[in-house]
């Protein structure tokens, strides 16, 4: 039987995405250096606190966490993906189940309300969850949801309501990650995948607004190779390709879905539009 492999579109073989956390005015410097490299991202907002002013001690240091005014909203994040971070950023495992669709259902209604977009992702506050959270997340209709647990891996995730980042950008290795991403190609052809998060005022807390410069100046050098792509984007072409159906013998396949799926087949790279069947010789 042939070997036939999730391609990203265009048939790259590697995907890039980030995503930060809590709708804070750093996350405006954060994006105004992101489009001038041509970087996609997702921003996880708390909609029960849009426009606060307020500073907070985080990590021993005195911290501006003010969040971005409701007016601004949807020019800041033009372009980018908005996605849910609970309403209050209450965590998940703390409160009962009831209350913890509330928390989801509400910040999506919200933030939907907001943007006039379909609000898919999640990430968890405190990067706490549980069963629960994710029978929450799922019943919320929500597809996705980020932790805070490092893998310092390229791993598409086998579980997207477990979704875990390669590193945060605090990461004493973060660009020797990046570096080995570029250069490497996934063992027998896989599909690779890259995800940085973190909080943008924490490059204000250390001062180092040039290490996020320089490493997007080194990805963005590979636009051609990588697919530059949201939390949401990828989330959603990975289900698609799940969802491509196999003959009993493995010859042909069909894509019902509405996107176009790209694919290798024994290393040879082909793609199949919506409705399309495709004969696997």
């Amino acid at each position: 039987m042939k070997v036939v492999q999730l391609c990203f579109p265009q048939g790259m073989k590697k995907a890039f995405t980030l995503s930060y956390d809590d709708g804070i005015i750093q996350d405006k410097k954060l994006i105004e250096i992101m489009n001038r490299y041509g970087i996609k991202g997702t921003f996880h907002l708390n909609s029960g606190f849009i426009g606060i002013k307020e500073e907070a001690v985080i990590d021993q240091f005195i911290t501006d966490v003010s969040k971005i005014e409701l007016e601004e909203l949807k020019d800041v994040y033009s372009g980018h993906e908005i996605a849910a971070h609970g309403l209050n950023h209450l965590k998940l495992t703390d409160i009962s189940i009831q209350t913890a669709v509330y928390q989801i259902m509400e910040d999506r209604k919200n933030l939907e309300q907001i943007t006039g977009d379909l609000i898919s992702g999640f990430s968890y506050p405190f990067g706490c969850y549980d069963q629960n959270a994710i029978l929450a997340l799922q019943s919320c209709g929500m597809e996705y949801a980020r932790t805070v647990e490092r893998t310092g891996q390229f791993k598409i995730p086998d579980n997207f309501y477990k979704w875990h980042p390669t590193c945060h950008h605090n990461d004493a290795d973060f660009m020797e990650l990046l570096e080995k991403f570029v250069d490497k190609d996934g063992v027998f052809g896989a599909p690779v995948l890259f995800y940085l998060w973190g909080h943008s005022y924490e490059f204000d807390q250390r001062n180092n607004w040039d290490l996020i410069e320089k490493a997007l100046a080194f990805i963005s050098k590979y636009k051609e190779n990588i697919w530059m792509a949201t939390n949401g984007e990828i989330c959603h072409y990975v289900n698609q390709f799940q969802k491509l159906v196999f003959s009993a013998d493995g010859k042909r396949l069909y894509n019902p879905t509405a996107d176009i799926i790209w694919l290798s087949i024994d290393d040879k790279i082909y793609e199949i539009k919506s409705g399309e069947k495709l004969n696997i010789l």
